[in-house]
């Protein structure tokens, strides 16, 4: 539910919001079965989500709704769920843990609850730890993201639409996928270097970007179309949702909020996970693309601008940012 009380105009996590972490991915764990020629199981990437509502060591004196709030250094998630079938001896790659706990990276600057920052909708949590060291890169930390009443994170689950740090692509480069910004990376870039971003966008970098896999080159034993080679990318899913956001930039000069809703739309309508899904739900998926996005720039341009002394701006004010 909503609590409606906020720091830095952001939500406070706590026990009481239906706060969780999206799609986290990927967290490899050892899977059964374990046989001499794979001794400790074998490596599969899952996706890891965590809940506020497994909240612990929060707050003792200011709560909300009577409830705890997650704080710097002190709260966490007591289990996460996703890598169940990870269950081999050695299960977390890194951390030899699966479900294991949510520890949190990021948090307020200046609101305190029991002397101690809280953490707040789209701050930063690694999930599945044994110890503070992780298993998973980081991934927004989401609170009350729904659409028709459904949290983002079921609407995006059933529908394999799992979102991953670009750096940490988990994309299957043999059946010709890439790791795809589903929001231009352009739009932000300097003219011909897409790793030099502008400086309205400091601090967001294109490695750090949340990505989807998409279809983007043929490969061999794909239903081509007619004249085209393997290796090439026209006509994939990646050539006809980058045409869409191209186009879009070139002729109708967006700001940043029309640009992402199109990109997200566009890259709905044109991933093969999607393929005979209501309008409905796509409409629902390309929502949930829209609130990860923005959050995410949103938080990085806040970074930089809390490092220069001026005030942080909101996702309305992220919305009508120009090129």
């Amino acid at each position: 539910m909503s609590t409606n009380v906020f720091a830095n105009s952001l939500e406070i996590s706590g026990k009481a919001v239906d706060a969780k972490t999206l799609g986290v991915f990927p967290d490899v764990c050892f899977t059964p079965p374990e046989n001499p020629a794979t001794p400790p199981g074998v490596p599969v990437p899952y996706p890891s989500f965590g809940f506020a509502s497994d909240t612990d060591k929060g707050t003792g004196t200011v709560k909300i709704a009577n409830k705890t709030v997650n704080i710097k250094n002190q709260s966490y998630l007591t289990k996460t769920s996703g890598t169940e079938a990870g269950c081999a001896a050695k299960k977390g790659v890194i951390t030899s843990k699966n479900t294991g706990k949510e520890y949190f990276n990021s948090w307020s600057s200046d609101v305190k609850f029991d002397g101690e920052p809280v953490v707040r909708h789209t701050d930063l949590a690694t999930n599945n730890h044994a110890s503070p060291q992780a298993n998973t890169p980081p991934m927004v930390h989401a609170a009350q993201w729904e659409v028709d009443g459904i949290s983002c994170k079921t609407i995006l689950t059933r529908n394999d639409m799992v979102l991953h740090r670009h750096g940490d692509s988990p994309c299957d480069s043999k059946k010709g996928e890439w790791s795809e910004h589903y929001v231009e990376n352009q739009f932000m870039a300097v003219s011909g270097n897409r790793n030099r971003t502008k400086a309205k966008f400091k601090n967001y970098k294109c490695n750090d970007a949340p990505c989807l896999c998409m279809h983007s080159r043929w490969t061999k034993g794909d239903a081509k179309p007619s004249g085209i080679r393997n290796g090439q990318t026209t006509g994939t899913d990646h050539y006809d949702k980058s045409k869409v956001c191209r186009d879009s930039l070139n002729n109708d000069a967006p700001n940043l909020g029309e640009f992402t809703d199109t990109c997200a739309q566009a890259s709905v309508d044109n991933h093969e996970n999607m393929d005979g899904k209501s309008a409905a739900e796509k409409a629902r998926v390309a929502a949930c693309l829209v609130a990860v996005f923005l959050a995410h720039i949103q938080e990085k341009i806040n970074e930089h601008r809390k490092a220069t002394g001026k005030p942080p701006v909101s996702i309305k004010d992220v919305r009508a940012m120009t090129r």
